[in-house]
């Protein structure tokens, strides 16, 4: 069955996957985090174990998957806006190829929940599938570009992502910056 839309449910399923395991390996440092600062004795007198296992995972879940969504959006759009600029694809044969391609994510995120107990391993997982879906990418659609126009691809990929996840750590800086600046010392 050779059908386009076959795959069109995978990036769902590898954020499911990939937020799940992430969230069931931070709920689980989040319990012993709660547990040597002292709260967790205490919230077990208003709530069951069970009750506070679910209620983190579903709040990590939900903020992972957020993430996790909000990153494909994104990931999708430069990828487009750079076969806009570089392909010369009217038809969007060059979407087609490359949409096998998050059959990756999804072999990821089934092999995130081998790593459920560091959420480190997982990010390192997630960022190797990711390389690995680029290089998937780069190469399906290769033999329509030329040498310019895939370089050109290639770098618009390169400086979005490094300029967006530099700017990312900026915010994050400059908001530990004026917290620690505001805190009486």
């Amino acid at each position: 069955m050779k059908n386009t839309y076959l795959t069109g449910y995978f990036p769902l399923i590898a954020i499911l996957l990939f937020s799940s395991s992430l969230s069931i390996s931070t709920a689980l440092y989040a319990m012993k985090l709660l547990s040597s600062l002292g709260i967790y004795d205490g919230m077990l007198e208003y709530f069951s174990e069970k009750g506070i296992r679910l209620a983190l995972f579903a709040a990590f879940a939900l903020l992972y998957f957020m993430v996790l969504s909000a990153l494909k959006l994104i990931a999708n759009t430069v990828t487009e806006l750079s076969l806009l600029f570089f392909a010369q694809d009217p038809e969007g044969n060059n979407l087609k190829k490359i949409r096998l391609g998050a059959a990756i994510y999804l072999g990821g995120g089934i092999l995130s929940f081998a790593l459920v107990q560091n959420v480190f391993w997982i990010a390192a997982l997630f960022a190797v599938v990711t390389l690995a879906y680029f290089i998937f990418i780069v190469y399906k659609i290769h033999s329509t570009l030329s040498m310019v126009s895939l370089i050109g691809f290639i770098l618009l990929e390169l400086l979005f992502w490094f300029t967006f996840i530099i700017g990312i750590l900026f915010i994050f800086i400059k908001l530990y910056n004026s917290i620690m600046a505001s805190l009486p010392v």
